[in-house]
């Protein structure tokens, strides 16, 4: 009797874990693919990546900021467009002129819906009125896994 109930407990511990391996590999994740850590940028330019594994209803956001900043500044005009393959190519601003041979930190967010509307209209305002305020950087849902890169802007 006790050798069949350790039997059981162990089998049970074992689907467990298989069905932890299965859901991280098929766990929501964003990655860059360009830049990459380390990278040297110009003033700005493309960023490239892969997202995989979305829940429905969910976008993918770019953000970036100095390094050392609380807040970040949402990239790109809009949620990446995302391609076959989920491939996604954003344009990215790394600062200004005074921020030569500073670091830059890049990260993605995967958003619900909601969220979205409330970063679209984060970017109708600011296209309206001309100011680009910071923001603190939304929580990504859960369960996506997403980087961040660090690069210096040069030039």
């Amino acid at each position: 009797m006790i050798v069949r109930m350790v039997a059981v407990i162990l089998l049970a511990a074992g689907l467990g874990r298989t069905g932890i391996a299965q859901e991280k590999a098929n766990s929501c994740s964003v990655n860059f693919t360009s830049p990459q850590s380390g990278d040297r940028v110009a003033g700005e330019g493309d960023a490239s990546g892969s997202a995989t594994n979305l829940p429905p209803g969910t976008h993918v956001w770019v953000f970036a900021h100095r390094r050392g900043l609380g807040l970040w500044w949402p990239q790109g005009g809009g949620a990446a467009k995302l391609q076959e393959g989920g491939k996604w190519r954003v344009f990215v601003t790394y600062g200004q002129n005074r921020d030569l041979g500073s670091e830059f930190e890049l990260t993605t967010a995967v958003l619900a819906d909601a969220d979205d509307a409330d970063m679209n209209n984060w970017i109708k305002r600011a296209e309206e009125t001309g100011q680009y305020p910071g923001i603190r950087l939304p929580a990504s849902q859960q369960g996506c896994i997403t980087k961040t890169i660090v690069v210096t802007r040069e030039r």
